[in-house]
Formats: C-alpha cells, structure tokens, sequence
C-alpha cells in the first residue's frame, strides 16, 4: 500500500533522512524503530503529507504524494488516519464531539449516523458509554483510545500510529498493543506503528525496520530482530548504551 523511495530530508545542515527507501505491505503491521532523534517520527510526516522530502518519493496505492500541493492530499489523508503522540484531543470538546470532528469536516451531517458511527468507534476502543466525558477526566491512555477512535470513525485503510505508548504505564501499554493487533485484524487496515518500545515492536509487527542515523539500517520479521548477533540492534534490543563504565 505503500512505498518510500529513497527518501531525503534536511532541517538546515542536519540530514534526518538519509535514503530512506521501505514497502510496506496491505493488512499488515509495519513496525517502524529506533532511538529518539533517528528520523523516525519524520518518516511518519512523509507518510501522509505533512512534510515534503527534499528528493525521493512516497507512493500511496501507486501515486506519488510527494509533490502534491496541500488542496490535492485531501483524497489521500481519507486514506490515512494517524494517532498522534499526545492524542491531540480537544479539550473544550467532549469525548463523543472529538470523535465526531472529522465527519464533520468531510461533510457529514446526519445526527443519528454520527452517533452510531461514534459509539461504533468507542466500541471497538472498548470505551463504550463514554461519549459524554471531557478529556481533563481522562487517564492517559484512554486519552489514547479517544484519539485512536477518532482516527478509525472515518474506516481509513491505513493506520499511523506515532509513539502510541509514550508515557503511560505497563497495563496500559499492553492494553493498547493489544487494540493495535485487534483493529487491525478487525478493520483489515495497514497499519505503521512508530516506537522505540521493544515490547510494542515485538507484540504488534508482522514486519520491523530499524532506523539508525536517518538511515534503515534493518527491516525484517520480529523473529530476525530478535536473534540478530548485529552489535547495534542487540544494544537496542537489550537497552544497552554501549559506553563502558
């Protein structure tokens, strides 16, 4: 469903990417790691048009989205729902009003088709009966869940999941793996989950690519990952800096 292309991006005289060049298959999930600062979260921006690269090219379904001017990524990001780090609610609407805003912004305006395709999606986030909620009222990962159901109210077929543990505690880590897995499995949608959390990375992937300065220095099963003898990627691994005492 998609493809990268020899990806470069520069932020003035620091390369980010280095030519990046990644498939990543339909129904599948592609797991995207690395240490913080490695360009991983960038590569994710390329994805759905957010950044533009400075040459190379990012292909969705085919077409190049690389160049396109922000009027024509309109039919693509339909595509394409992305979790944000923080969730990124808004926090003078309520739960059900959040989950609701990018119907409305396509245009829907049926009440009663919005409620429903609402409680579909605090269903399958297993935050059914929640609608009426503010997010101050909220822990950090069912902040998560409201934005992960606003990201799927609309059915997109892939999934950009940025960070979609950071800062929040075990349970509630292996809760949202699992809705990783469970989503996919039940939207059949791509998905692309961006983490420096190994527990993530091994419980969600079909697929992992291993980013290290700005390059893809690995990509293949969690099981390949996982018996690598490659100095960098065990130090990764295991959560060693490599520095001696």
């Amino acid at each position: 469903m998609i493809e990268v292309q020899n990806l470069y991006k520069k932020f003035g005289d620091q390369t980010v990417l280095d030519g990046v060049s990644m498939l990543i298959s339909p129904g599948k999930t592609h797991v995207i790691l690395g240490r913080s600062g490695c360009g991983k979260s960038v590569l994710l921006k390329h994805l759905v048009g957010l950044l533009q690269p400075d040459s190379g090219k990012v292909l969705i379904d085919g077409e190049d989205i690389s160049k396109l001017p922000e009027r024509r990524l309109g039919p693509i990001r339909k595509k394409i729902g992305i979790l944000f780090q923080s969730g990124a609610l808004f926090d003078s609407m309520s739960v059900a009003e959040n989950i609701a805003f990018p119907l409305r912004e396509s245009g829907v305006r049926d009440a009663e088709l919005i409620r429903g395709k609402v409680a579909e999606a605090l269903e399958m986030v297993d935050l059914s009966g929640e609608e009426e909620k503010m997010p101050e009222n909220l822990s950090g990962g069912m902040r998560k869940r409201v934005g992960l159901a606003r990201t799927i109210v609309s059915r997109p077929s892939c999934i950009l999941y940025d960070e979609p543990t950071t800062g929040l505690d075990p349970i509630a880590t292996d809760s949202i793996n699992h809705l990783i897995r469970r989503l996919q499995k039940r939207l059949q949608a791509t998905s692309v989950v961006v983490t420096h959390d190994m527990k993530t990375a091994f419980h969600t992937a079909d697929r992992i690519g291993f980013m290290h300065e700005g390059r893809l220095y690995f990509e293949g099963t969690p099981k390949e990952l996982h018996e690598s003898t490659d100095p960098i990627l065990k130090n990764f691994i295991e959560g060693h800096s490599g520095e001696s005492a």
